[in-house]
């Protein structure tokens, strides 16, 4: 979905700071606000060229927010423990990795990637083969939020998919009515 400067405004107030290397908008809300957004995983500076995985970003504050309470108690290392300890939620698990890193890989021009690949062939093999958030190990998880922000991208995503259910259990709902108005709502009105 493309990015309007509408939605780089609500971005803005959702991240605190002016968005950086937005693609476009991955999932929005109820509300049709930005949720997820995909970022550019090669971040051209001024005198250098610098590897940025994460290719997913939650951008809701609320989900960011209870999901960073959910990380609080320790439940990063539970649902590794849980998935890791399952033959098929780990075989899942690899394939939710190598799914994001393909699609990473997909959203850099095949003349770049083949630069890269020349010039700093370390960048590159974090770009093709890092998974979730980055994670190099796929037996690991390094993140829920990253997890979460490609399960609204792709539902085969089994900690994202555990995720949604906590939050489920906690909040009775994934929807989030007040982020919304938030994040939608200005100064002016």
């Amino acid at each position: 979905m493309k990015c309007t400067k509408r939605d780089l405004e609500i971005l803005e107030k959702q991240l605190g700071r002016k968005p950086r290397n937005v693609v476009e908008i991955a999932t929005r809300c109820k509300n049709a606000n930005p949720q997820v957004i995909v970022t550019a995983p090669i971040l051209e500076k001024k005198d250098r060229v610098g590897i940025f995985p994460t290719t997913f970003w939650l951008t809701c504050p609320e989900l960011n927010y209870r999901i960073s309470k959910l990380e609080s108690k320790g439940l990063v290392q539970e649902i590794q423990d849980e998935i890791l300890s399952d033959e098929e939620l780990s075989r899942q698990l690899e394939e939710a990795h190598k799914n994001y890193a393909n699609y990473r890989l997909n959203l850099v021009d095949k003349d770049r990637l083949e630069e890269l690949k020349s010039n700093n062939y370390g960048q590159y093999k974090v770009l093709k083969d890092s998974g979730v958030g980055g994670i190099l190990e796929f037996d690991g998880i390094k993140c829920l939020h990253t997890h979460y922000a490609h399960y609204l991208v792709d539902k085969s995503n089994p900690v994202g998919k555990k995720v949604d259910e906590l939050l489920v259990e906690e909040y009775g709902t994934t929807e989030i009515e007040e982020c919304c108005v938030d994040c939608s709502s200005s100064e002016e009105d």
